[in-house]
């Protein structure tokens, strides 16, 4: 069942004043819309199963954090990602969570950093790393966001961030959905604007008038996703 970054007060309200929620009560309760809703009936519902029906906010606020700690590892991820200095974001604690063998979405992940922060029971350090060139520059942004659009990078970076980015793609230091549907294709690939002609969204042909070959070159959208990678194994 899945649960949702919501304020646990508002939950609480829900979980001791609404027998059975639905979205018509819950939207009336709280004043939010019928998606909105639909969230806290979800959210509420999986609480219901875990805590039961608390008699306080503390109350909750408790039993949450042990089945966070005990069923979920999440104080056991949260320390793996405080070992190996890596900032806590919802992808990082997702990967974190799989590396303990608990899988969670990125949606519940985020919903767990909220109520950790909610409860006021975790706190972050900022941690100072030297970035002398491009490359460790844009992995260290994306490893800091979790993810970004490449569009982000470009504003940032300019339009020779795609080289970059290939190489930490390629590396496996970062993933990037758009590339990976091509993998096969780019293996290899040197000069990203003079591949060999292929078909597909990421590609533009072109032809070349002195030789009279057809190339490709890769054009990665602005609204492609770039997310952060971790290796919590080694």
């Amino acid at each position: 069942m899945t649960f949702y970054p919501l304020p646990l007060s508002k939950l609480y309200k829900v979980l001791v004043r609404l027998e059975e929620p639905d979205q018509r009560s819950v939207a009336k309760l709280l004043g939010v819309s019928r998606r909105t809703a639909d969230k806290y009936v979800k959210t509420a519902s999986w609480l219901k199963e875990k805590v039961g029906r608390p008699s306080t906010l503390d109350s909750l606020q408790e039993s949450l954090k042990a089945v966070m700690f005990n069923d979920y590892k999440v104080k056991e991820a949260v320390s793996l990602l405080s070992l190996k200095m890596v900032p806590l974001t919802p992808q990082s604690l997702r990967e974190a969570l799989k590396a303990l063998g608990v899988k969670v979405s990125l949606t519940e992940a985020k919903a767990f950093i909220e109520w950790l922060k909610q409860m006021d029971v975790i706190r972050e350090r900022k941690v100072p790393l030297i970035t002398e060139d491009m490359e460790s520059r844009v992995l260290e942004l994306v490893r800091e966001r979790g993810s970004l659009t490449y569009a982000t990078l470009v504003k940032r970076y300019g339009e020779g961030v795609r080289d970059v980015l290939f190489k930490l793609w390629s590396q496996g230091k970062v993933r990037v959905p758009v590339l990976d549907r091509y993998k096969e294709e780019l293996k290899g690939a040197k000069d990203l604007d003079r591949l060999p002609a292929m078909k597909g969204r990421i590609f533009s042909t072109w032809h070349d008038r002195i030789s009279g070959e057809t190339y490709s070159q890769l054009v990665i959208p602005g609204r492609a996703k770039v997310e952060a990678r971790w290796d919590f194994v080694s």
